[in-house]
């Protein structure tokens, strides 16, 4: 490399100098004059050796140079490389957006096309939930109309399955609507029988009764009644109050239809105590018990009243109308003298059940001698017979005759003697009546569920 020519190369001075350069300027001329020639000698001596002093100071500084040229080059070459690296990304990243240009035009035409195929799905959406509306609503009379008829076939098969019902239970109760109809055929076929001279066998439901020869009439209305007696319901009500095994009383007890019942329902365990002061009807009453073989009856010849004692009492010619009070003039009447007892005093002392009170008019007069049983036995029953005529000839009234059970503490209950219902009652639809038999009991007591049958 040549050298380079020299150059004057000044250098300012700095801040500090300043003021002296100043005040040195007017006298720098006459010091070059005076400096001239030593200047002179002294270039033209050191003037090779500067030359070759700069030479020798620039070549490093040449070397550094051409190095740094030689970098700068390479470096410019590699920017030239990177610049046509990143030209090329250029146009690949231009090629790369012009792709996402289509993709993304692609993309939108997808999308639109979606968008028109979502928007006829909707609008087939919309039209199939209408056909599915009209359907369902088809589909509701449909249903509706099937409703109706299951419930009119339900309907029929409930009327059906009820007309078998009711004629299975038809069918079911024919035995026991039959059985007692063939009993009872069976019963009334079987003839009279002459027990002896002075009484007839008749066959009855429970067994024989025994009535007067002498009274054909009487016979004859046995003979023509059912197996169940003349009072029937009365039976019945009494078969529901008794149970085996309890003691009971039949005041009144005449030849013992009743008797006979109160018998088979207290059973052999039991007891009945039997009342009849008149002597025809109380010897068939012992023939009955005799011929049926009910040893746990007893029979008393005495008549019940309230006060202990012997009084007249009027024999009747017709058969259970005969009293202690006077009959009417226009029955035949004979009189004889009884014992009269009170309940109080030849009643059992443990218990006495039920007692069956039929004294024509003397009720209140056995009630008046049964204030002690009645005590002792919060569970009595009582029937007794209610005639108004009755009361009328001995003086008192159906209230009285009411008002005096009432005031013992029995509630009353008609008995209707055809099927043996009971109804409650009082002294004026009683009244209304020509005769009947009252059920008394006291209210929520085990009695009245028995009559009442719950």
């Amino acid at each position: 490399m040549a050298p380079s020519p020299s150059r004057n190369i000044a250098v300012a001075p700095s801040g500090g100098d300043q003021a002296t350069l100043v005040s040195q300027g007017a006298h720098a001329p006459q010091a070059r004059r005076r400096l001239a020639l030593p200047r002179r000698i002294a270039a033209k001596l050191f003037g090779r050796v500067a030359d070759y002093a700069r030479r020798y100071l620039q070549a490093p500084v040449l070397h550094g140079l051409s190095e740094q040229r030689a970098l700068s080059e390479a470096l410019l070459e590699e920017l030239r490389h990177s610049r046509l690296h990143v030209v090329q990304l250029e146009h690949q990243l231009q090629a790369l957006a012009l792709e996402h240009g289509r993709s993304v035009s692609a993309l939108a035409a997808l999308a639109n096309g979606h968008g028109q195929q979502l928007a006829a799905l909707l609008a087939a959406q919309d039209g199939f939930a209408i056909q599915q509306g009209q359907l369902a609503g088809e589909l509701g009379k449909i249903a509706a109309e099937q409703g109706k008829i299951a419930r009119a076939h339900t309907e029929r098969l409930h009327a059906i399955e009820t007309v078998g019902q009711t004629a299975l239970a038809r069918v079911e109760t024919l035995p026991a609507l039959f059985g007692p109809r063939f009993d009872e055929l069976e019963i009334k076929q079987r003839p009279l029988i002459a027990y002896d001279e002075e009484s007839m066998a008749i066959r009855m439901r429970d067994g024989y009764v025994l009535a007067p020869r002498n009274l054909p009439t009487f016979v004859t209305m046995l003979a023509n009644a059912t197996s169940r007696g003349l009072e029937p319901g009365t039976g019945d009500v009494l078969r529901r109050l008794i149970q085996p095994g309890m003691t009971v009383a039949d005041v009144g007890a005449n030849i013992g239809l009743l008797t006979l019942v109160m018998a088979w329902a207290t059973g052999p365990g039991g007891r009945v105590i039997a009342f009849e002061p008149e002597a025809i009807p109380r010897s068939n009453l012992e023939k009955m018990k005799h011929l049926n073989g009910l040893s746990w009856v007893e029979v008393r010849d005495q008549a019940v009243g309230e006060t202990p004692g012997r009084l007249t009492f009027h024999v009747s010619d017709i058969i259970g109308h005969s009293s202690l009070y006077a009959l009417p003039e226009t029955e035949e009447a004979r009189t004889i003298e009884v014992e009269v007892v009170r309940l109080d005093d030849v009643a059992p002392a443990k218990r006495l059940d039920v007692v069956k009170i039929d004294v024509e008019g003397a009720e209140l007069d056995v009630l008046a001698g049964m204030k002690g049983v009645i005590a002792k036995n919060p569970d009595l029953a009582i029937l007794a017979e209610f005639g108004p005529e009755h009361l009328a000839r001995v003086g008192q009234t159906p209230a009285q005759w009411f008002k005096a059970f009432g005031d013992a503490g029995f509630t009353p209950y008609m008995i209707d003697e055809t099927h043996g219902a009971c109804v409650k009652t009082n002294a004026k639809a009683a009244a209304k009546v020509v005769s009947a038999n009252i059920a008394f009991v006291r209210a929520g007591g085990d009695a009245e569920k028995r009559l009442l049958g719950r």
